[in-house]
């Protein structure tokens, strides 16, 4: 089980002044012992009493969180060690609420005969700002390309007031099938600003369950499958090609509810539906032989041109060829194979920090 190492790291701080609420959504693989056998007052365990949606849960697990600033996990992420401690420091340096995110690590967790792997070392740099309704804006524009660049309560320290108007406003705060990219444009209309720190804070792991490793695979759009049929009699957004696997719609409806929900920042602004299919075939959650060939149905759908879309999907390409070099060579920086747990990876990324510190400062 991946939550105990979860759980390690996060209790991994000098500091007490925070809270780990842990969610178990109806769970049969022994969460309330593994919580339990911490026995450390800063775990607060919270039962779902049967199988929630990940919206539904994302709202359970909020609604009995009581600090000023949230911060949502998997139960296969971590955080650095001391990582909560710097935040700390940081929040208490801050006059108004503010968002802030973090140069985030991806860590593959070894399983079904793969081995562990560094998927991505992100760069460790200086503080910057960023102009969260221009970069919102722009995702419209590229038909949701880029959305992970934008702050969302996953891995970001979100204040709990910016949550609390999302839910004025439209009732709750996660909405459609992916609250992370729901979340992600919707913060931009309450907050013009966020901050991204020079250090990371807590890092993505992705387990053989998780949905997001491995997502070409049969084995993982099972899970995909499994996880919308969760949802119930769901819907996706009206102005989507039924045509296609749910995983296809799934990143572009959330972008789509929140640009319906939120005309004053979004409604001047056209989705490139051209853009999403090619960001899609990037995905691998459709083929380009698949869109061109149902282009003529497409199109009733929704406004998309062939030579845009092809246009596009050169792009991509070029983009994800790119990310698979910056991430291999950032690989290479890291000494020796890639660490069995993610306790042992984040301690590896500590020790070498503080080597890099040490040679700095020599």
């Amino acid at each position: 089980m991946t939550l105990r190492y979860a759980l390690a790291t996060a209790l991994d701080q000098h500091s007490r002044d925070y809270e780990i609420v842990v969610s178990d959504n109806a769970s049969e693989d022994g969460t309330r012992a593994v919580v339990e056998g911490f026995a450390d007052d800063r775990i607060v365990y919270v039962h779902t009493g049967r199988r929630l949606s990940m919206c539904d849960n994302y709202e359970f697990a909020l609604n009995h969180a009581r600090g000023e600033y949230v911060i949502i996990i998997g139960d296969d992420d971590a955080v650095m060690p001391g990582g909560l401690d710097f935040l700390l420091s940081r929040l208490r340096q801050t006059r108004e609420p503010m968002i802030y995110m973090w140069p985030l690590h991806t860590y593959d967790w070894p399983g079904e005969g793969q081995a562990a792997r560094i998927a991505h070392l992100a760069p460790q740099g200086e503080e910057t700002t960023l102009d969260l309704k221009a970069m919102a804006r722009n995702v419209m524009q590229l038909g949701g390309w880029r959305y992970y660049r934008l702050p969302s309560p996953y891995h970001c320290a979100v204040p709990r007031s910016i949550l609390t108007a999302i839910a004025a406003r439209t009732g709750r705060v996660f909405h459609s099938t992916q609250p992370d990219v729901f979340t992600a444009m919707a913060l931009p209309v309450y907050a013009d600003r966020a901050v991204k720190l020079e250090r990371t804070v807590t890092l993505h792991g992705r387990s053989p369950a998780s949905n997001g490793r491995d997502f070409t695979k049969r084995k993982a759009r099972a899970n995909i499958d499994k996880f919308i049929r969760e949802y119930g009699d769901y819907k996706f957004h009206s102005s989507l090609f039924p045509g296609v696997a749910a995983s296809a719609n799934m990143i572009p409806d959330a972008i789509l509810r929140a640009k319906d929900m939120f005309p004053e920042l979004y409604g001047d602004i056209p989705f490139d539906y051209s853009a999403m299919w090619a960001y899609v075939c990037r995905h691998r959650f459709a083929s380009a032989t698949q869109v061109l060939l149902n282009a003529k149905a497409i199109k009733q759908a929704h406004p998309m041109t062939v030579t845009r879309f092809l246009r596009y999907a050169a792009v991509h390409q070029i983009a994800g060829i790119r990310r698979h070099v910056l991430d291999a060579l950032a690989a290479l920086r890291t000494p020796g194979p890639a660490p069995e747990t993610i306790g042992d990876f984040v301690r590896l990324l500590d020790r070498e920090a503080g080597r890099s510190i040490g040679n700095k400062t020599q």
